[in-house]
């Protein structure tokens, strides 16, 4: 009978404490555990700033702001891709869709067109980068540029303040327990897609292109497509994260969305999910969203000078290029 239990111990990774210990020792939950430590001193300097209600409702929005784009990226970076036009996407779907509330369309309707947007655009990088075959990081910066150029055109250097009050109603002042709405969508959204990455073959399609792309091709997998549906993807996501930001704060301008792109970067790199594909979870990067987002709020109740953000963001960028470098130097010399 004893020996039943050890086997079935055995066969479900050991006991609940050597799962957890298991698990403190992995990348994610390392990242839990700074993320505590830091949370603890930025309350500590900021005399309980942190844990103020309104304090934690602005940064409980931030993360669904952040993470909802990261489930996207995260999926672009497990296929070895990148995009850095996203910052674009949210600019371009908020000045389109901004339009349609000032001017008294259907706020559902219009949140059809922010979603629409998006999928759209990041459809385009999608089918340039897999079918046309243009490097991701070329095809991403050229794109930025042009939604850059279609947000001035959009909005003719005029700024968009008036947007319905019901949206920042819903999306931030409505809430669950003590979550706002776009959070509680946004950990729906994530719990969905880290079943679809861990218990369906779509999503070790990623995981597969990524790890080896030939080798992939070779098994029957449309590398194309998975490549395409994982930007198109991240366009849908990036809308959604552009209504929470708008719901957030409602204006709209010609810089909307700009550096975005860094942050969500640095916030799946912080994860674990690493830029030669292959490597990487949703976890790990909501995770990394968390951190960023308490950084970037860190900075603001310690009276921080703002470009310490872009400072430490492309830091972890850095190292964690720095580190995927080293253990593919590893693995060679392994060889």
């Amino acid at each position: 009978m004893k020996s039943e239990r050890l086997r079935s111990a055995r066969r479900s990774g050991g006991s609940p404490g050597r799962r957890l210990g298991q698990f403190l020792l992995s990348r994610e939950g390392l990242l839990l555990i700074f993320l505590l430590l830091l949370g603890a001193a930025i309350d500590i300097a900021s005399s309980g700033s942190l844990l103020r209600f309104a304090n934690l409702n602005n940064l409980f929005v931030n993360v669904a702001v952040v993470a909802v784009a990261s489930i996207g990226m995260t999926l672009v970076i497990l296929t070895a891709g990148i995009d850095v036009s996203i910052g674009g996407i949210v600019g371009l779907s908020s000045a389109i869709a901004g339009q349609l509330l000032t001017n008294g369309t259907n706020v559902l309707l219009s949140l059809g067109v922010f979603l629409a947007v998006g999928l759209a655009l990041g459809l385009v990088n999608g089918i340039l980068v897999s079918y046309v075959r243009i490097p991701a990081i070329i095809t991403t910066l050229a794109t930025k540029s042009i939604f850059r150029m279609l947000v001035f055109l959009t909005l003719g250097g005029v700024w968009i303040s008036s947007i319905p009050f019901r949206l920042t109603n819903f999306f931030v002042l409505t809430r669950i327990w003590i979550l706002p709405v776009s959070l509680v969508l946004t950990l729906a959204l994530l719990i969905a897609a880290s079943v679809l990455m861990t218990h369906t073959r779509t999503g070790r399609w990623f995981y597969a292109v990524g790890d080896n792309e030939e080798a992939a091709r070779l098994s029957g997998i449309n590398v194309r497509l998975v490549k395409t549906s994982g930007y198109a993807l991240l366009g849908l996501l990036t809308a959604v994260a552009a209504i929470f930001s708008l719901a957030e704060s409602p204006l709209v301008q010609n810089n909307t969305g700009s550096g975005f792109e860094l942050t969500v970067i640095a916030a799946v790199i912080l994860g674990g999910t690493e830029l030669s594909g292959g490597r990487g979870t949703v976890l790990g990067s909501l995770i990394g969203a968390v951190i960023v987002a308490l950084v970037q709020d860190g900075v603001i109740l310690l009276h921080i000078q703002p470009f310490w953000n872009g400072v430490l963001l492309g830091a972890v960028i850095l190292a964690s290029v720095a580190s995927s470098g080293l253990r593919l130097l590893r693995q060679r010399g392994a060889r």
